[in-house]
């Protein structure tokens, strides 16, 4: 049963074979217009040759062979001079084309039928009436098998064999030559073969020729649909490209360097955006990273505003974080210049507010634009920097030779993350020396590709003291250090650094040593007031009117003045000491203990405000430390502000619960 089955089925298999050789291909119906247009342009190409053959091909026979062979016969003379007839007229059917730009060309096809017409039925007729001639019969069979060579719809040669072996029959039944003859017999063999072969070689050509067209047409197609596409991608491009271009002119004039020729600090910048594109032949580039740094007056004195940001994504969705932020910064710095009431407040409240500004815009992009960035201010004539990093790469200090990492304690997150406020905002101090620079620094100084193989697998370096040895390196040269980091890596990232310098003309720390050490060692042997004078005529001798700074001596006299309980004069010699290096830090806390010690003797509620005013500066560098809240909260409680008392005695309560300075306050309370 299985072998039967088998056989049936390989019967079926052979017989669809067959079938193929005449089954119609699809394809046809689908490009049969497309099919139909190529055979005229391969006609075209054999329009001249083929006119000037037909003039010339049967001239021979028309004048010598025909006459010699069949005298008999005079009508093939005009058979003949017909075909160079028929060349002659579709060669100057042709040169109205070439020489007047009168489109018959077009007509190659219609041209073509008329050839193979006259050629196949001419030549059918004529031998069909001398067909007992082998020699004739051999130039119908050559007429047969040369129209297969000739480019044709499949059904036009079936056409043409029809009419032909009609034209030949018909004639041989009307002239009635002798076919008797055993070289008759062989001649009409081959006749019969010559149609045969010309039939099943006109369709494995054709169909040759259909699929070849199909074919070369489907590539064609197929990249005409590439081009397309490519072209549509260009244009995308283009538009992109466009894009990119009034981002980045948007950008431009926000990325601000305003330096002070005669300031002791300068700013210097360093920007190489990853993405690179032209526009108009010209060169750009854009990215995520921003810089900007003005000069701005608080509370009368000069500080140069700065800010390195780098906004989430890449090209033109961090191109846009950036430009927000540049523009809200200079929107705070803007409204600084033109507000009094900016200006005077303290530079620790200043920098905290631009930060809630940024923060409050950025949040409310819902976490799809974050920023990490360092923004801070420097005040020119004491070098004393005050900062806030937001989850931003940490500042590093070159001093002497040796770079080092600068606030690495900060906590808060990127500027646009709506819980970030659950963390408290901290303003980091530094006070630099002459000499110094402090570089801030996108990621983009980290992010380098130490190695990558063909694959694409690349090593990232995940050593972030590799800027330390850069920065080293080039003698903390800005210029330099770029070249120092792609020397150990490549880039992968976008790339801005920020350099900030302090160089006055004189160092304004020269401590009057020799006073300082005379009135220790009489303060020593207990004699204060006598220790006291020889300071304040040591400060009056050196003369200390916006010159030279004694921050040493003013701490001195301070702790000497609250030693013998003069407290508003302590006070007051403690905030000098703070004037002179605004980065001390812990003597907020005591000059704001000071006042309220002051306000104890005399009542004044000045001093209560003043001390108010330094222990809230103490919090917003150091949110979380105890005493200063406990104090603050005392202070607010003398002041009658229940509500700020209370709210400052929760924020320590909640640092140290069992505390009983903040059990006994809140009865107070």
């Amino acid at each position: 049963m299985s072998y039967t089955s088998s056989r049936a089925g390989s019967f079926q298999n052979k017989w669809n074979s067959i079938l193929g050789f005449f089954k119609k291909d699809p394809d046809r119906e689908v490009y049969e217009k497309e099919y139909i247009h190529d055979l005229k342009r391969q006609n075209r190409a054999i329009q001249y040759p083929g006119a000037v053959l037909a003039m010339f091909v049967w001239l021979g026979f028309a004048f010598g062979t025909d006459q010699k062979l069949h005298p008999e016969f005079p009508e093939l003379f005009y058979f003949r001079i017909g075909f160079s007839l028929v060349g002659v007229l579709c060669l100057i059917f042709l040169l109205l084309d070439t020489l007047f730009r009168i489109p018959t060309r077009k007509y190659s096809l219609e041209m073509a039928y008329v050839f193979i017409a006259y050629l196949l039925l001419c030549t059918s007729f004529f031998t069909g009436r001398i067909a007992d001639d082998p020699n004739y019969v051999s130039g119908l069979q050559i007429a047969l098998i040369t129209i297969v060579f000739v480019p044709l719809p499949k059904n036009s040669y079936f056409v043409f064999l029809i009419l032909s072996f009609i034209s030949f029959v018909s004639s041989a039944l009307i002239y009635s030559p002798n076919l008797s003859t055993p070289q008759a017999a062989y001649s009409m063999q081959n006749l019969g073969i010559a149609f045969l072969l010309t039939l099943v070689f006109s369709i494995i050509l054709e169909r040759y020729r259909f699929v070849s067209f199909v074919s070369r047409f489907k590539i064609q197609e197929s990249n005409k649909e590439i081009s397309e596409k490519m072209q549509q991608i260009q244009a995308l491009k283009e538009k992109q490209d466009g894009d990119y271009f009034l981002t980045a002119l948007l950008l431009s004039p926000l990325i601000k360097l305003d330096n002070s020729e005669n300031s002791a600090v300068k700013v210097e910048f360093l920007l190489d955006q990853y993405k690179k594109f032209s526009f108009k032949e010209k060169d750009y580039e854009l990215g995520g990273d921003f810089l900007s740094a003005y000069i701005v007056k608080i509370q009368d004195r000069d500080y140069t505003a700065f800010i390195n940001g780098d906004a989430m994504g890449k090209s033109i969705q961090g191109a846009g974080g950036a430009l927000v932020l540049g523009s809200v910064f200079n929107s705070i710095i803007s409204r600084t210049r033109l507000s009094p009431e900016i200006q005077s407040k303290s530079p620790e409240r200043w920098l905290k507010e631009a930060f809630i500004d940024l923060q409050n815009v950025f949040e409310t992009f819902d976490g799809f634009m974050l920023i990490s960035a360092v923004l801070g201010i420097v005040e020119h004539s004491t070098g004393a920097m005050y900062y806030i990093n937001a989850e931003h790469p940490w500042p590093v200090l070159y001093r002497d030779g040796k770079a080092m990492f600068l606030g690495a304690e900060s906590n808060i997150r990127k500027l646009g993350i709506s819980e970030m406020f659950g963390t408290k905002i901290q303003v980091q101090t530094f006070r630099m020396l002459p000499g110094d620079t402090i570089f801030c620094g996108s990621d983009g100084r980290d992010d380098l590709v130490l190695e990558e193989d063909f694959s694409g697998k690349r090593v990232m370096n995940e050593d972030e003291t590799i800027f330390l040895a850069s920065v080293e390196e080039s003698g903390g040269k800005l210029k330099t250090i770029r070249r120092s980091l792609i020397s150990r890596g490549k880039l992968s990232d976008d790339l801005s650094i920020l350099s900030i310098s302090y160089n006055p003309t004189r160092n304004p720390y020269m401590e009057d040593k020799k006073s300082i050490s005379e009135a220790e060692s009489i303060f020593q042997k207990g004699n204060t007031k006598d220790a006291i004078r020889v300071l304040e005529e040591g400060l009056n001798k050196s003369g200390v009117v916006g010159e030279r700074y004694f921050p040493q001596v003013a701490k001195l006299l301070s702790r000497w003045y609250d030693k013998i309980s003069e407290f508003k004069k302590a006070a007051e010699w403690a905030e000098k000491s703070l004037s002179w290096d605004p980065s001390e830090t812990e003597l907020l806390f005591y000059s704001s203990i000071l006042w309220k010690k002051a306000y104890t003797q005399k009542k004044d509620s000045e001093y209560l405000k003043s001390a108010a005013e330094l222990g809230e500066k103490l919090r917003v560098r150091s949110p979380n430390h105890l005493k200063n809240l406990i104090n603050l909260s005392d202070i607010y409680r003398l002041l009658g502000n229940s509500f700020r008392a209370k709210k400052l005695l929760d924020e320590a309560s909640l640092l140290s619960p069992d505390d009983p300075k903040i059990a006994e306050l809140r009865k107070r309370l």
